[in-house]
């Protein structure tokens, strides 16, 4: 197990592969090995790092609300921990409201952005009152009905007709998360920051990919990231729910290694 410690918690990551940086920051509630089918593609010619956001998986809650920037300054102390200059970022959903954190905290650290079924914009107060009535219910029952129903929401139609393994797979991946930890994210989740114009102030290469059949980051919502930034790569996948890059990781895969090579022969260049 590779670990380290920070803000009272034990924090678990994988690295495979050598060569420039790539860190993959996955989705709630599930935790690295969401990456790992895509990440299949990178790892020839990068060093990628998958890491267990803070009460995911193998890494540790610690205490308080788990909020994006306490998430930005675990992964600020992962590139410390790992020697990691600046690294080219990816991330789904949570990853993603993270990489926009990242990009405000330390800039000077990041090599590319991509944006992976992650929305710039807030919650809505519907959508904080969701959450909140969720967490009055894992609190008197526990998280079962609500990995339940995140299964059948963040997964595509598509893929869940097509491979209901993949659900099945994702649905052991949130069995390792407890209640407090789901409760603190949710909490934290309901407080993210209007990312919106911090888009607009992003100078190093962007990709933005969306899932036709998400309903949490929709297309619609996705491309106002490329309409900031036209220079931006930009991808709608056919087929695709919320766990675009679980559901169809050798497409996301290819669009990733091809967005990353582009970038890097550029520096070269």
């Amino acid at each position: 197990m590779m670990l380290y410690t920070w803000g009272g918690a034990r924090l678990f990551y994988e690295q495979r592969g050598t060569g420039p940086d790539i860190v993959l920051l996955h989705p709630t509630p599930v935790h690295h090995a969401f990456w790992l089918p895509a990440a299949a593609q990178l790892s020839t010619g990068y060093r990628v790092t998958v890491p267990d956001l803070r009460g995911h998986g193998r890494s540790e809650p610690g205490q308080g609300i788990i909020n994006i920037e306490r998430l930005c300054e675990d992964i600020e102390q992962l590139l410390d921990a790992t020697g990691i200059e600046a690294a080219f970022l990816a991330g789904c959903s949570i990853g993603s409201y993270t990489l926009y954190e990242l990009w405000r905290r330390i800039p000077e650290r990041v090599r590319a952005l991509a944006f992976c079924c992650g929305k710039p914009q807030p919650d809505t107060p519907a959508n904080r009152a969701k959450r909140s009535e969720d967490i009055e219910k894992i609190r008197l029952d526990g998280t079962a009905e609500f990995f339940d129903r995140m299964t059948q929401t963040l997964v595509g139609a598509t893929s869940r007709a097509r491979h209901p393994e993949k659900s099945q797979q994702l649905r052991a991946m949130m069995d390792t998360a407890g209640p407090e930890a789901i409760i603190a994210v949710q909490q934290g989740l309901a407080q993210r920051p209007d990312s919106v114009p911090t888009v607009s102030t992003i100078t190093v290469p962007v990709l933005a990919l969306a899932g036709v059949e998400d309903p949490g980051s929709t297309p619609g919502e996705m491309a106002v990231i490329h309409q900031r930034l036209p220079g931006s790569a930009w991808h709608v996948l056919p087929d695709a729910g919320h766990y675009a890059p679980y559901e169809q990781p050798e497409t996301v895969g290819r669009i990733l290694r091809d967005f990353f090579d582009g970038v890097a022969n550029q520096m070269v260049g």
